[in-house]
């Protein structure tokens, strides 16, 4: 085992609130996979579960019963750590068979309509379901079709949503890469046609005066490579604007990169905290042994590669606004990465968390394809072997929880069950007020709270229209590059 592999894996390593879509036959729920590629698949799967599982040794008996005719996906989900009453404590290592799709989104390189959505029950049966559009992206499809916040798509290709159906509705159609129709509230039909494009995460910024204070506000939708440069110019700006209070909307934002979650985190922190200590990592007994575990800092000097390949060096020593305080927007989509920032800057600020509670995903990911795997061993495993795993692996990953992450002082506060709201506000996509207007209501709220008046909330959710629980994912998982594993460990593999 290279230890090269590894610390090269932990400086591409990412953190996203991940969700799978598992692939299986529509009229009987049976997988479909065949024979080869189960036996490729999962010798891959479980060469990255025995080795980079944070909870390992607590999942030795289920790494013991695993077959080489196991569906892959089931499999994974079946033995990652649970709590004694089966409930999952790990709720987001997983296998995927569409890598391609994933790794255009993590990257924010992909096929997309260009917004986001939540999902509500449309009545008190909780039978049917509507898409609520919670932002668009600038130069999107949907943007140019009309779509803008608040929204309310009623049927996609003529269907309406249902309990039972919505996942089948949405993925034929909002993560499709054909031409759709979306029928509206208000009565409009709109054809819109998902395009390549490069969904950029700095969504919205502006400043606003209140008070006699300048506040700096920044959407943010995802934790990608590519946005560190944008956020090194909107922090400049915001320095030279004379901001000294900053809003950082993260309500929608699953997570990302580390890198980008440290390149942000070191723009927020007070300029005294360059080089001192922004996470530490917790690993499983065998990483822990191989690994120098290093403590991640606040700098101000970066190196890293962007997603055209591009080498890129950026220094934010000038782009470093004084933040007096800090407020953070978020809501039950706020994860992972997102956590990751509010958690490594507590110790160094005055930070007001508004919104609802935040998603909880206290780990980092890597996620590796099957190609790549056998790559590595294909010293081991042979010409013939190699190749084939190659072919049956094409478009799967996996996504393994490797480390949990903490403060300076080893402290996670997001762990187990989220960051808890200081001022309670619920999100309200339907009050149609675009994000950054001061009358929006999350946003009206932390500038009330700011200013010590009284927090309001308006809603026009009504009863009848609540939030669907289980969303179709939006944001996928993480891309690194471990080291390499033999498929031939001592205490064996799949049988």
């Amino acid at each position: 085992m290279k230890t090269r592999r590894i610390l090269l894996f932990l400086l591409t390593a990412v953190l996203l609130l991940p969700a799978c879509r598992e692939k299986s036959n529509p009229d009987t729920g049976e997988s479909t996979l065949d024979e080869q590629t189960r036996y490729y698949v999962n010798t891959f799967c479980y060469n990255m579960m025995s080795t980079y599982y944070l909870w390992e040794k607590e999942i030795a008996d289920g790494l013991a019963g695993w077959k080489l005719k196991d569906d892959p996906i089931q499999k994974v989900k079946d033995i990652r750590y649970k709590d004694a009453r089966g409930n999952d404590i790990d709720r987001w290592t997983m296998v995927t068979d569409d890598y391609a799709s994933l790794n255009g989104s993590v990257t924010g390189n992909t096929c997309s309509p260009g917004l986001d959505f939540s999902l509500y029950y449309y009545d008190s049966t909780k039978s049917r379901v509507v898409a609520v559009v919670t932002y668009t992206y600038a130069d999107s499809p949907a943007r140019e079709a009309g779509l803008s916040r608040g929204d309310v798509i009623m049927t996609l290709n003529g269907k309406e949503m249902t309990a039972d159906n919505y996942l089948d509705v949405i993925y034929g159609s909002l993560y499709s890469d054909s031409t759709f129709s979306a029928t509206l509230g208000d009565g409009r039909t709109v054809q819109i046609t998902p395009r390549q494009m490069y969904l950029d995460p700095v969504n919205v910024t502006s400043v606003i005066e209140e008070n006699g204070e300048k506040y700096a506000y920044l959407h943010y939708t995802n934790f990608t490579m590519d946005s560190c440069a944008s956020l090194e110019q909107v922090f400049r700006t915001f320095r030279e604007e004379g901001c000294t209070r900053l809003i950082l909307d993260l309500r929608y934002n699953g997570g990302g990169y580390l890198t980008a979650s440290q390149v942000l985190a070191s723009l927020i922190a007070p300029p005294e905290s360059i080089g001192n200590i922004y996470l530490t990592q917790v690993y499983n007994e065998l990483l822990t042994r191989e690994l120098d575990n290093d403590p991640i800092p606040f700098q101000t000097d970066y190196s890293y590669e962007n997603t055209a390949g591009e080498k890129v060096a950026l220094n934010i020593i000038g782009s470093k606004p004084d933040f007096s305080k800090v407020y953070v927007i978020m809501t039950g989509g706020t994860a992972s990465a997102s956590e990751c920032v509010v958690c490594g800057l507590s110790p160094y600020m005055d930070i007001t968390l508004a919104g609802e509670q935040s998603h909880g995903k206290y780990c980092a990911g890597i996620i590796v394809d099957g190609p790549t795997w056998y790559g590595w061993a294909r010293e081991d495993l042979g010409e013939s072997e190699y190749k084939n795993g190659v072919k049956y692996t094409d478009n799967w990953a996996i996504y393994v929880m490797y480390s949990r992450y903490a403060d300076k002082d080893g402290v996670t506060l997001c762990m187990p069950d989220g960051l808890t709201p200081d001022v309670a506000v619920n999100d309200n996509p339907l009050d149609g007020i675009p994000l950054g207007d001061p009358s929006e209501t999350m946003l009206a709220a932390v500038l009330a709270q700011a200013s010590g008046k009284a927090v309001t909330t308006r809603s026009n959710i009504g009863e009848t229209l609540r939030f669907h629980g289980e969303e179709p994912y939006r944001h996928f998982c993480v891309i690194s590059e471990p080291r390499r594993t033999s498929p031939g460990r001592s205490g064996g593999g799949p049988e």
